[in-house]
Formats: structure tokens, C-alpha cells, sequence
């Protein structure tokens, strides 16, 4: 399906990993989708959707409340509930020895760091492939069938959108919340369509 996106709708792909990684997310959404189509101010589409009062500052700001940025602190959030990490660690140990709850494979990966190698990423951050979620997958599917839908033999930036938007995911509220009923976009980017 990608070799029928545009430049600029696979330059929006690309960059929904870059927006995912750098708010430390271990997928691709819709709402990484929706940021990177926003990330492009000089993109028709970015500013239909600018003009329609949907910009990257209010998305990004909507995201980060509903999901926060960067590793869960497994500690914190044990202690939230009232369990002391190193107390469970150190009653593990005493019982089945040292490093009874290191993932397998630990002490190998342990040793190799310790050689010397310098980290690409900060600690915690995904590195490598990011997969999309289920939704984002929906969202591209749909993409494809707006493009069609459209008469287009390719899938643009406003596919990519229109697909978001009609995939019900956390963009598709965020918009809502942000005041656009979904309609509005889809008028917008047809509008648009029409006029390229």
C-alpha cells in the first residue's frame, strides 16, 4: 500500500515515528499521525486544518493529558498503590538469589554495556521499529479508501486525515474536544482536494 503514497504522505508516515519516539511512545497512533501531518507548517493540509483551529501546540497538549510521555516509573507507580519495590527485590533475592527479577538474557546485555558502548537513546526511549497500534493501521487502511473514493489513483496528505478522522481513535476525539466536528475537516480537505 505505500508505494501509492505521495512524497509528502509518506514524509507524514516517517514522521509519526519521529513524533511517537519523541514523546517516548512505544506505538504509532492516530494521534502521532494527526501530530505529523500538524508538524508541517507549509503543508496545505496543515493549514486547513490551522484555519479549522486544530494546531500541533493543542494536539500535542491534548495528547500528553491523555497519555503520558516517556517510560512508566514502575516505582512510582508500585508505590502508588502502596507496594515498596526494593522491599519485594530484596525478599526475592533472599529467596530464589540475585537478580531473580532481571528479565532473562539480563546479566548478558548487563555485561556488554558495562564495555563501553554509548546509548543512541536517552534510557527508556523506544529505538528501532515503533509499530503502529490497531487504530493507526485502520487509519491508513481508510486513507486508501478515501483515495479511492476521491478518484485518486495515489493517497495525499488529506487521505491520510480523512483516514484519521474516520478511525474513531484518540485524534478523531481530540479534534472533537478541540471544538471540529469531524465533518468540518472532511469538508475542508475535500474542499482542498478539489482546488489541487
Amino acid at each position: 500500500m505505500f508505494e501509492r503514497f505521495t512524497d509528502p504522505a509518506r514524509a507524514v508516515v516517517v514522521e509519526a515515528q519521529s513524533q511517537a519516539r519523541g514523546l517516548g511512545h512505544h506505538w504509532i497512533g492516530t494521534e502521532h499521525l494527526l501530530l505529523a501531518v500538524l508538524a508541517r507548517p507549509d503543508s496545505p493540509v496543515a493549514r486547513a486544518m490551522e484555519d479549522l483551529g486544530i494546531n500541533e501546540d493543542a494536539v500535542r497538549a491534548r495528547v500528553l493529558a491523555e497519555v503520558r510521555a516517556g517510560p512508566v516509573d514502575d516505582a512510582a507507580a508500585l508505590a502508588d498503590l502502596g507496594i515498596d519495590l526494593d522491599a519485594v527485590r530484596r525478599r526475592a533475592e533472599e529467596r530464589f538469589g540475585p537478580g531473580a527479577l532481571d528479565p532473562p538474557g539480563a546479566a548478558r546485555r548487563r555485561g556488554r554495556r558495562l564495555v563501553g558502548r554509548r546509548r543512541r537513546c536517552p534510557p527508556g526511549s523506544p529505538s528501532g521499529h515503533i509499530p503502529f497500534s490497531g487504530r493507526a493501521k485502520k487509519s491508513l487502511e481508510l486513507a486508501l479508501r478515501e483515495s479511492l473514493s476521491a478518484g485518486c489513483r495515489e493517497i495525499r496528505e488529506q487521505h491520510l486525515v480523512l483516514g484519521i478522522v474516520r478511525s474513531d481513535g484518540l485524534a478523531t476525539r481530540i479534534v472533537g474536544e478541540l471544538g471540529v466536528p469531524t465533518e468540518r475537516v472532511r469538508a475542508a480537505l475535500r474542499d482542498l482536494g478539489e482546488a489541487a
